[in-house]
């Protein structure tokens, strides 16, 4: 009877040996899938703060567009207006390209709201 034992004995160390080496396994996959987790999660961070830059970014363009189309409303010509912005007149032309049309709607006068 001796021996049955010894060979249950050997089954037994070689699943606890089997149960060990999966739980090593799966503690690197862990470790791997929380390294991986936390890169997407820095990823579509950096890119939501991109996008908010973009968009802040817009609005700054179309800030230096209206200013150097209200240089050209005022009268002054291409070269003038490179001139006071010390800038090449290619960076005039492409920078009074950035302004896009606003969507504020202009007020409606009707006799509510006409003083009188």
């Amino acid at each position: 009877m001796k021996m049955a034992t010894k060979q249950t004995g050997k089954k037994l160390d070689a699943r606890e040996r089997a149960r060990l080496a999966r739980t090593r396994v799966d503690q690197v996959r862990a470790e791997r899938d929380g390294k991986i987790e936390a890169t997407l999660a820095e990823f579509f961070t950096a890119g939501d703060e991109r996008d908010t830059l973009v968009a802040q970014l817009a609005v700054v363009e179309n800030t230096i567009g209206r200013s150097v189309q209200s240089l050209f409303d005022l009268g002054e010509n291409a070269g003038r207006v490179a001139d006071l912005l010390d800038l090449d007149p290619k960076e005039v032309k492409r920078l009074r390209g950035l302004t896009t049309p606003t969507t504020t709607a202009e007020p409606v006068l009707s006799p509510a709201n006409v003083i009188g």
